[in-house]
């Protein structure tokens, strides 16, 4: 690949709708293009690829990880997500995985330390931290603008009952709230204050012993704290705040895709931040990943692994308390 003229080609394992929502958003991009899609099942695998000039189906994940591609974006169910990016890595693709990054913290260090050793790149693609308004973010808290920051509060709650969204329902695929909606406030918190030195948690599980409803405080050592909640059962503000001793950011739902902020002084000046983004979101990701590839760099300043781990490692400690275990970990 000429880093300069050549197209960044992307290999796509799965055909779900964030694999579709993803190759969509590679659209607003020039210089990136869907080379391969691998399925499972073929005629998925070629219903896909034709919407893309010069894409191949392919009906195998097998077969897509030794096609001609830069890299390759693992779009699978959760409890896949460390068989399938393994499988890459060790075809020698760099690897762009969607959030959660793996189902537990064990999982994700095993698919790091591989992707060390072979000395490739790797990304857990949670693309909140990617977008432009939370470069904003970055920049508003390190201006000191919102004064010592005490207070995190978002929410992500969406009416998705089984009929909607099976895979949220089911232990073997990794549902529930907290891995599929309660990472974006979690990410948000992690973002503003890190991880936290304790939490408390209280949630609500299926007859399947998966969380619908979940509600988090986490705890810092400056006093600092998060109030965070996740919810399948009903639609939420999904809204943002980060509140310092000067003022507070108000992010819009949903917070965590492109949306309007406001800052608001004590004194209750208002600054507005519009959003005049186009597309889903997912691209800024594809564009960092492209450039760890063509830097040969192999983990992002804006996601790193560290973080992927310390995410992973807090939810694992957090379903330990709520009782969630999925019969894929081992």
């Amino acid at each position: 690949m000429n880093p300069v003229t050549d197209d960044f080609k992307w290999g796509i394992i799965g055909t779900g709708g964030i694999a579709k929502a993803f190759a969509k958003d590679l659209s607003y991009l020039q210089g990136h293009r869907v080379a391969a899609v691998g399925s499972r099942n073929l005629a998925s695998a070629a219903e896909f690829a034709s919407k893309f000039p010069g894409a191949t189906g392919y009906g195998s994940y097998e077969e897509l990880v030794a096609a001609d591609v830069d890299a390759v974006y693992v779009a699978t169910p959760h409890t896949f997500h460390a068989e399938n990016s393994l499988l890459a890595l060790n075809a020698g693709k760099p690897v762009l995985c969607e959030k959660p990054f793996t189902i537990n913290a064990k999982e994700a260090r095993a698919v790091i330390d591989r992707a060390h050793e072979l000395k490739l790149p790797l990304l857990e693609a949670i693309w909140t931290r990617f977008l432009p308004h939370i470069q904003q973010v970055r920049e508003i808290l390190k201006s000191g603008v919102l004064g010592d920051i005490h207070t995190v509060i978002a929410d992500h709650g969406q009416y998705l009952p089984e009929e909607i969204a099976p895979r949220l329902w089911r232990p073997e695929l990794g549902g529930g709230a907290l891995l599929d909606l309660g990472i974006y406030p979690i990410t948000l918190a992690h973002l503003v204050l890190g991880a936290p030195q304790s939490f408390t948690v209280s949630a609500t599980l299926t007859d399947e012993k998966v969380d619908n409803q979940i509600s988090m405080i986490f705890d810092y050592p400056q006093g600092a704290q998060a109030l965070l909640s996740a919810t399948m059962l009903n639609r939420t503000a999904i809204s943002g705040v980060i509140s310092g001793s000067k003022a507070r950011l108000e992010m819009d739902g949903f917070f965590f895709v492109p949306t309007t902020m406001r800052l608001i002084s004590r004194d209750g000046q208002v600054q507005t931040f519009p959003n005049n983004y186009m597309g889903h979101g997912l691209r800024e990701e594809a564009v960092e990943f492209a450039r760890m590839v063509r830097a040969n760099e192999l983990e992002s300043p804006l996601a790193p692994h560290a973080m992927s781990l310390e995410i992973m490692e807090l939810m694992d400690a957090i379903r330990e308390k709520i009782g969630v275990r999925y019969p894929t970990e081992r």
